[in-house]
């Protein structure tokens, strides 16, 4: 839709994680430097957290994107789930036997092929993302697979992507077996204003988009919104666009953004901030139903844009046929006038060459060399 308009490849502002688009701001490249030392160093688990939005996932899709075939890696989104259910999905995800039923014969199963992995001199990772939602009791039993070790060697490492919640669930007392497994550990915040510029500039740029698109105002007004958060911005500015092509605006300016606001359209996503759970409170505190509200919101008013853009086209289209018509007729009219004119050239040429050939004849010629001296005798 807006994509032709402003001239990208693709769409600079989705959603769902796309490490290509990662823009590596000061905090992302610490959070990439410790990973990657944990990776390297093979030590036990790994944790990554941050709000909602902040770029988790995509972080981590970068790095495990750079593994390259020394790894042989699982992930795991879906959370909620129980201690055996995640065992069962830790099978399922490294496809080991699903005849092993009980606990003890699935982590034979994985121990075998951990070890299998070892000797053809490979690292086995573990992923598991929205870790926030994990129970205690689901947690220990991840932190009972890091045991698996050959010669002090982790044979099974484990990365843990999660918000905020997950470090009050790790810091509680009864966590304490695991927390101190955790080797490597950092949280990402949300950008400043000048990596929020600066973040807009680098989407626009990978997906092929003009420089300067977005108005310093705009940019401004959309960190304020956002409170630069990456999910955020990516929610406003896919909004923006929308309407600026609605408009047919060569540039997103502030009131573009102004006019997303009192639409409600990508904004308000942390205006009212989340309740912190208590120690005493296991339940994750909810957080993506008002980024569904909101990206709902977004698709309505996009497909209404699609809608009244249809129309218009429409429209568009018939006044160019008729304007096509009123052409055809023209050049009909233009086309028979060169008909007419080159007839009458044509028979002009015969008229030249009828002359030409008059003049030219014996008898016209002597009858010219006699002339002069017929009228001197007159004379």
């Amino acid at each position: 839709m807006f994509e032709q308009f402003y001239q990208f490849r693709e769409k600079p502002f989705q959603l769902a994680p796309n490490p290509d688009f990662l823009y590596e701001s000061e905090k992302h490249q610490h959070a990439l430097t410790y990973m990657e030392y944990g990776l390297t160093e093979n030590v036990g688990i790994i944790v990554l957290t941050g709000e909602v939005g902040s770029g988790k996932t995509t972080t981590a899709q970068y790095i495990l994107r750079q593994l390259g075939d020394g790894f042989d890696t699982a992930m795991i989104a879906n959370t909620n789930v129980s201690a055996g259910q995640m065992l069962r999905m830790v099978q399922a995800e490294f496809e080991l036997d699903a005849g092993a039923a009980d606990k003890a014969k699935v982590i034979e199963s994985l121990n075998r092929h951990l070890i299998g992995q070892y000797e053809a001199d490979r690292r086995t990772l573990l992923v598991i993302d929205e870790a926030q939602n994990l129970s205690p009791q689901a947690l220990e039993e991840v932190r009972m697979l890091s045991n698996l070790q050959s010669d002090q060697y982790a044979l099974l490492q484990i990365l843990l992507i999660g918000q905020p919640e997950l470090l009050r669930t790790l810091k509680k007392p009864e966590m304490r077996q695991f927390s101190q497994r955790v080797a490597v550990h950092f949280h990402l915040t949300a950008l400043d204003r000048t990596e929020t510029a600066a973040y807009i500039a680098h989407r626009i740029r990978t997906a092929g988009g003009p420089e300067g698109l977005f108005t310093d105002a705009a940019i401004q007004m959309i960190y304020e919104l956002s409170e630069g958060v990456p999910r955020s911005i990516n929610l406003i500015c896919q909004a923006a666009l929308v309407y600026g092509f609605a408009d047919e605006a060569p540039r997103i300016t502030q009131d573009i953004v102004r006019q997303i606001t009192r639409d409600r359209i990508g904004v308000g996503i942390q205006a009212e901030p989340a309740a912190v759970a208590s120690d005493e409170d296991d339940d994750p505190v909810p957080s993506a139903e008002a980024l569904e509200n909101i990206r709902m919101e977004v698709k309505g008013r996009v497909g209404q844009l699609e809608a009244e853009l249809a129309a218009h086209h429409d429209r568009l289209m018939k006044q160019l046929e008729a304007l096509l018509d009123e052409e055809r007729r023209k050049n009909d009219r233009l086309e028979q006038k060169v008909v007419d004119l080159e007839k009458r050239l044509a028979t002009l040429s015969r008229l030249f060459e009828q002359l030409a050939r008059r003049q030219n004849h014996p008898s016209v010629v002597r009858t010219m060399k006699k002339t002069p001296a017929v009228q001197k005798e007159h004379a």
